[in-house]
């Protein structure tokens, strides 16, 4: 049965009809402006007893003629009043329904055209809010299904929203291929069975199965109601689905990303004893004679070694910084000296090196040991990329108003391919133009996180035409005098 309690109530002038059918109406109009007018003249003239004198009856006829030809005019009128206003309220309502706007039900009396055509006016606007409102209920249901929930909490919704939305009184999803779900056959006075194939794009996931009350007609519009709910749920199905296998995924990424972190925490723990005594014997053979000192393959050696070093110290940072156990020990240091002691250590002959100290005094707030391994990075990515011109500049300056020591270390190279720019520092990650075997992909990534434990930052510069890339360092900064 439709319900209809929540439908607007008629109007008053709504509820007024005409209170005889059309039908009615029009013949009694038409005998009273047939008969009534002679009548009315026989009367007159039968109670006058003008009937004989001739030179009355002339003028009496003539005014007797047009008394009835007013009193025809006003009953049509009347006549056409009581037809036109139906068809008025009729033509509003079909208006407004067509609009999409909900139509109050027209009450007319009889069982002419005009009562028949309301009667179907309020029969279809009626299944029309009443559809209005299972597509408002079906897009409301939809809307809340979350792919977290998984498939078989999905299927239990998608069949009581189901059972509530078109009056079902069961419902079943099953997901299976429906030519193995029998079809049912409509029998009179029994519940009447429905059902929608549940779809996925061009896949078909199952079947959709319930019954309706005997009493409850069901039309093409109501099966496509169902069909698009039941595709909407096909949808929601295959999400969940795929959100299932992702999930799985992330969680199979997860463990592996937590054994790899274990396997460079326990590289990077072993390697660390060999290297310190391969430098060891390399400084004893290096001290043991002058020749011993002056021998390349032996300086080769120490500087292989404290490069590998720094490789294993960057290995060691990431796995800390992840863990969360990287801690700075805050210093005040002048980052000038710094950064002279950090290019010596690099060695880099045949590579020209300005420092333009803008420092003022100022002294930066950090870990000395964090911010030798910064500096150390990028002063090695800035030889290794500098190009044939083989210059590196840094520049010192001081941002009074936020109190902040800013370093901007560039190199004189190719530059860096926009292509590469929004990935620079995440793990593991080397820029396209970098040839050759060198590098893990780590400087970038554990400079910056360095730089933020102290409360510090990382940013490439935008590309300029006189120099190649340019990466500026940021830190708290204490003015002079202020040093305790």
């Amino acid at each position: 049965m439709t319900d209809r309690s929540n439908e607007p109530g008629p109007s008053d002038h709504e509820r007024r009809d005409i209170g005889l059918s059309l039908r009615i109406l029009l013949t009694a109009a038409l005998i009273v402006a047939a008969i009534l007018p002679v009548a009315v003249f026989g009367g007159i003239v039968m109670a006058a007893g003008l009937y004989s004198d001739a030179r009355v009856m002339g003028p009496l006829l003539m005014v007797a003629i047009v008394a009835a030809a007013l009193f025809g005019l006003l009953a049509a009128a009347v006549v056409v009043a009581g037809v036109t206003s139906p068809l008025r309220r009729i033509t509003a309502a079909v208006e407004r329904v067509a609009a999409g706007e909900a139509s109050p039900p027209i009450h007319l009396t009889g069982d002419d055209e005009l009562a028949r055509l309301a009667e179907s006016h309020n029969r279809i606007a009626a299944e029309g809010q009443r559809r209005n409102r299972e597509l408002a209920a079906l897009l409301g249901a939809i809307a809340g299904y979350n792919p977290a929930a998984g498939v078989a909490a999905l299927t239990s919704r998608a069949e009581s929203d189901a059972c509530a939305i078109y009056g079902l009184i069961d419902c079943g999803l099953h997901l299976a291929d429906p030519a193995k779900i029998p079809v049912e056959e409509t029998i009179p006075g029994d519940p009447r069975p429905v059902r929608a194939d549940v779809r996925a794009g061009g896949d078909t996931l199952g079947v959709l199965t319930g019954h309706l009350p005997a009493t409850r007609a069901w039309e093409r519009a109501d099966q496509d109601l169902l069909d698009l709910f039941a595709s909407e749920v096909g949808v929601a199905l295959r999400n969940a689905e795929l959100f299932g296998q992702i999930d799985s995924q992330n969680a199979r990424l997860l463990e592996l990303d937590s054994a790899k972190d274990e396997f460079l925490r326990g590289v990077s723990h072993n390697l660390q004893t060999p290297l310190t005594s391969i430098r060891a014997y390399v400084d004893q053979l290096r001290a043991s004679s002058d020749e011993a000192a002056r021998d390349r393959r032996l300086q080769i050696v120490a500087e292989q070694a404290d490069r590998l070093t720094r490789l294993v110290r960057q290995l060691l940072t990431v796995t800390r910084l992840e863990a969360g156990v990287l801690r700075p020990e805050v210093e005040v240091i002048a980052m000038g000296p710094r950064i002279r002691r950090a290019w010596e250590a690099l060695n880099a002959a045949g590579v020209t090196f300005e420092l333009r100290d803008g420092a003022r005094g100022w002294l930066a707030v950090g870990d000395p040991d964090q911010i030798d391994q910064v500096l150390w990075a990028l002063l090695d990515n800035a030889v290794k990329y500098g190009g044939s011109d083989g210059k590196v500049e840094v520049e010192i300056r001081v941002n009074d108003a936020e109190d902040r020591l800013h370093v901007t270390i560039a190199d004189h190279g190719p530059g860096i391919p926009d292509a590469d720019r929004g990935r620079l520092f995440t793990r593991f990650t080397r820029g396209a133009a970098q040839v050759g075997g060198d590098g893990t992909g780590l400087g970038l990534y554990v400079s910056r996180q360095l730089l933020r434990t102290m409360g510090g930052e990382l940013w490439l510069e935008p590309a300029g035409e006189d120099r190649g890339a340019a990466f500026t360092l940021s830190l708290p900064g204490e003015p002079p005098g202020d040093g305790s």
